[in-house]
């Protein structure tokens, strides 16, 4: 992930990148976390999955803070 995290940055020369990922993902949202990704926030019931509403965790990763 550290890979392409640092061919967006630094080759395509982006300012930001966010990701939205289910709240009962635990182990997806510590990785993201290990890689620099803050949590900026929560969307209540937000995605139907397998017939019930579930929370996004809206994450994101500065440049400046990926250096």
């Amino acid at each position: 992930m550290r890979l392409v995290l640092r061919f967006a940055f630094e080759q395509l020369k982006l300012h930001r990148i966010s990701v939205r990922v289910l709240a009962y993902n635990l182990r997806a949202i510590r990785a993201y976390q290990k890689c620099g990704f803050v949590i900026e926030g929560h969307e209540r019931e937000a995605a139907w999955v397998n017939g019930y509403w579930h929370d996004d965790v809206i994450m994101g990763l500065l440049d400046r803070e990926f250096r």
